[in-house]
């Protein structure tokens, strides 16, 4: 039998797995009965040995899908190695997708993460949708933070109008733009944002792998205020209020480029963690 605790990141729950002495190598199906036996989770994360960091999170999606990147997986492991008395680092490094995340306990006692700038962003692009029964040409922004998100503002979809959150209909419009042509074959995750002041925005995030709603999603928060910085000159420090009713605090580092330009040179994401 399988031994595990459960956490949450801000809504987002994962069951945690000591295999630091590397005994569980058939991690899919581990994966696939616990979930099957524990429904509702998120994914399932394993504590492992690290040969370029303190510790390896190896995150696995529900649906079995590993190689995964999610940060509100990476709050959680540094809480579950520090309530499991495996390290007792108030700052620690842990890996996962092959890339090294700082993890900080803050005074306040939320844990804040530092992720390496995006692989890729591509903003203000059309992708062809059918919400409901009209077609429209819906303007989505796309960021690569180790996975990748397309970021959505309620107040662009034209048809039906939307005024908030609780409107959109997730499973499906999500699941319509995760699986877009366009975004084949790998797709992406998908995140509806609405702007609620210049600092702060809320959201909702359709994760691929789970293939549903995640109360919260901290990669989603990080590329929805990267595209709120850039396409909605917003703060550089930015509140992302989550379906589950918590708050995510995104901060983004600049640093000047060519041309009097800025580029991102750090992005951090800070939030609770507990086990539950």
């Amino acid at each position: 039998m399988i031994k595990f605790k459960k956490y949450s990141g801000a809504g987002n729950t994962f069951l945690m797995v000591n295999n630091l002495d590397g005994s569980i190598t058939e991690r899919r199906e581990v994966v696939l009965d616990l979930m099957e036996r524990n429904k509702g989770f998120d994914g399932v994360i394993f504590v492992e040995e690290s040969s370029i960091a303190d510790y390896h999170m190896n995150y696995y999606n529900r649906d079995g899908t590993g190689d995964a990147l999610c940060g509100n997986g990476l709050r959680c492991t540094a809480k579950y190695i520090l309530g499991e008395g495996i390290s007792n680092k108030r700052i620690m490094s842990l890996e996962a997708v092959k890339k090294i995340f700082d993890c900080e306990f803050c005074f306040d006692g939320q844990i804040k993460v530092g992720f390496p700038p995006p692989e890729k962003m591509k903003f203000n692009f059309k992708l062809k949708v059918q919400f409901e029964e009209w077609w429209q040409m819906l303007n989505v922004s796309y960021v690569d933070v180790g996975s990748p998100h397309i970021v959505v503002f309620i107040d662009e979809i034209e048809k039906p109008a939307i005024k908030s959150l609780e409107d959109i209909p997730i499973d499906d419009w999500g699941r319509n733009l995760r699986m877009h042509k366009d975004l084949m074959p790998e797709g992406a995750n998908v995140n509806f944002v609405k702007v609620i002041k210049d600092n702060e925005i809320a959201i909702r995030s359709f994760e691929r792998g789970v293939e549903a709603e995640t109360k919260a999603c901290g990669t989603g928060a990080i590329s929805a205020a990267i595209i709120c910085l850039a396409a909605r000159r917003m703060k550089e420090e930015i509140k992302v209020l989550t379906i589950s009713g918590e708050y995510l605090t995104v901060g983004i580092q600049l640093e000047p480029a060519e041309g009097n330009k800025t580029r991102i040179k750090k992005t951090t994401l800070k939030g609770n963690a507990i086990e539950f």
